[in-house]
């Protein structure tokens, strides 16, 4: 079964991870079948984690106008997940029913082969590589970091026009 037909098959649906692409997705299949009734659980305190509170509380508000039900700070036993059962508990002993559902779990970051490197103290506590404004890592003339593996916010991102978001 596709993933399509699995969407569109179910009445119910699970989405754990609220990052940018289990957001993403809840998105997409509310406006594509505004009749599926969506769960997201995520573990963090609001929705993308990663941008400002104002765009987290606008996605959030979004999401909840389309009838999606998003459960913050929660999570799901991983290990009980299967397409026979369709009742699912939440770590705060909520209960729901989902036919299917998605992991939209992020990969952790994959920076540990830097602690054998020259670049080990340039980290902060998460294991990302500390950058200025301009990319550079910090206390180092020629050695640039790009992407979700430095500590610049995505809000620095903006302002200094290193990305956008639409």
């Amino acid at each position: 079964m596709t993933v399509n037909e699995k969407i569109r098959s179910a009445r119910s649906i699970m989405i754990v991870g609220g990052g940018p692409t289990g957001v993403e997705l809840a998105a997409e299949i509310a406006v594509d079948f505004p009749d599926k009734k969506i769960t997201i659980v995520h573990k963090g305190p609001r929705l993308l984690d990663f941008v400002g509170t104002k765009a987290a509380d606008k996605t959030l508000k979004w999401l909840q106008s389309r009838n999606i039900a998003v459960k913050l700070e929660q999570s799901i036993d991983l290990n009980e997940l299967s397409y026979e059962n369709k009742t699912y508990r939440t770590s705060n002993g909520e209960t729901f029913e989902a036919d299917c559902y998605f992991l939209c779990l992020g990969k952790p970051l994959a920076s540990a082969w830097l602690e054998g490197t020259m670049l080990r103290h340039d980290m902060n506590e998460e294991g990302r590589i500390k950058v200025d404004e301009k990319l550079r890592v910090i206390g180092r003339r020629n050695i640039f970091a790009i992407g979700d593996i430095t500590d610049i916010p995505v809000s620095t991102c903006q302002k200094h026009k290193l990305f956008t978001i639409t």
